[in-house]
């Protein structure tokens, strides 16, 4: 796949075309979870609850890891993908990969099972009637911009905005890391809050706010508002939970893989995903990458490894050609900070290479952090 350059054969009146990445992980579900109060929640702890309860495999390597996290008081001993790499360590005990794969197989289809309770019909059902009855994907899409430039400290070095006007065209392209599909139903654009062809003569049908807080440094005003595009797409990289068998639990591949020798492979997901080939060229054409719900830990470092490349291009004026914005929710009992989210993200660049990453100084005005809590959510991908 690759984004469409889209022209007026399309649209009448397109000016310019803006491909947003919007990567979405499992902060996305747990938030649903907690705010429509469902019984099971899509946290490893409570999947490993689950488990215990059903008297799952106690031989089970990849459980049996996650046990001995939890007897050590590990940080997140319940992290799946952490056990999988842990065992395939030294630390671990060099489990051969194939006997590690069996036992993932095995939690990939309890973990299957387990969605079912996490994402049941009615809750789909609940989460989209209100998205649609308060326009939620609309509005998330309409007036990002007004979360940056309410929470970011450098909102000033936020260009994208200036960039915007009339008839341009926002491609949306939502990366869900979810096996669910409660993003797909959230963001959906459905007849109560889209019309494919809002008006009588004009084609438009969006209207994107440049600056929705009217922030003083912003771009136009509060009432600014472009008459322009929108489309969006959801594509599941690690599989979804209707197809059991596509979900994709593992650890990350070295850029320099080598694809038919590395006894590890199976248990790696840029491997099954075949990332390089099915997502490696969307990159470099990606004017605005947003970060929601995600963790920036080592299994998906492949991802973070080419926002940061995108991040270092620069375009033919010489000026930086992406940005990106991380939200990134924190309790009000340890707020967290820009610095210690960006320390997060560079983490996740490096974690498989270990080297010093020698651009971050010249990569940091390109992030934008949005930093909320559950009491003072953003505008982009709330829940009612």
């Amino acid at each position: 796949m690759a984004y469409r350059a889209f022209t007026r054969d399309e649209y009448e009146a397109l000016a310019n075309q803006h491909n947003i990445m919007v990567l979405v992980g499992n902060g996305f579900d747990i938030q649903v979870a907690h705010r429509y109060q469902s019984r099971f929640s899509p946290r490893y702890p409570s999947f490993y609850y689950y488990l215990a309860s059903r008297d799952f495999d106690s031989s089970n390597l990849v459980v049996q890891q996650m046990a001995a996290a939890k007897e050590t008081g590990r940080e997140n001993w319940s992290d799946i993908e952490s056990a999988i790499g842990h065992l395939l360590s030294p630390e671990g005990g060099w489990h051969s990969p194939e006997a590690v794969y069996e036992a993932t197989v095995a939690v990939q289809t309890a973990f299957s099972e387990y969605l079912e309770l996490v994402a049941p019909p009615g809750l789909l059902a609940q989460l989209g009637n209100d998205s649609a009855n308060n326009s939620l994907a609309m509005t998330s899409m309409a007036d990002l911009i007004g979360d940056v430039a309410a929470r970011s400290p450098i909102f000033d070095s936020f260009t994208f905005p200036s960039e915007t006007g009339h008839y341009d065209l926002y491609n949306f392209l939502f990366v869900n890391f979810n096996y669910t599909p409660l993003l797909d139903d959230y963001v959906f654009r459905d007849a109560q809050q889209f019309k494919p062809r809002a008006h009588t003569v004009a084609d438009r049908n969006f209207t994107f706010r440049p600056n929705p807080t009217n922030h003083p440094r912003g771009s136009g005003n509060h009432e600014t508002g472009w008459s322009s595009y929108v489309r969006s797409e959801v594509i599941h990289p690690h599989g979804q939970q209707a197809i059991p068998r596509s979900l994709l639990f593992g650890i990350d591949a070295p850029d320099g893989l080598d694809h038919g020798r590395d006894s590890r492979r199976k248990l790696m997901k840029p491997y099954w995903a075949m990332n390089q080939i099915e997502y490696g060229h969307l990159f470099p054409d990606t004017r605005l990458f947003i970060v929601f719900g995600c963790s920036l830990g080592e299994s998906d470092g492949w991802w973070w490894r080419r926002v940061y490349s995108a991040l270092n291009r620069q375009n033919d004026q010489g000026s930086p050609a992406s940005e990106l914005i991380i939200y990134w929710w924190t309790s009000d009992a340890n707020p967290a900070t820009r610095a210690t989210v960006l320390d997060a993200f560079f983490a996740g660049v490096s974690a498989t290479t270990g080297g010093v990453l020698q651009d971050r100084a010249n990569v940091e005005p390109q992030i934008q952090v949005v930093v909320y809590t559950d009491q003072d959510p953003p505008v982009f991908l709330a829940t009612p």
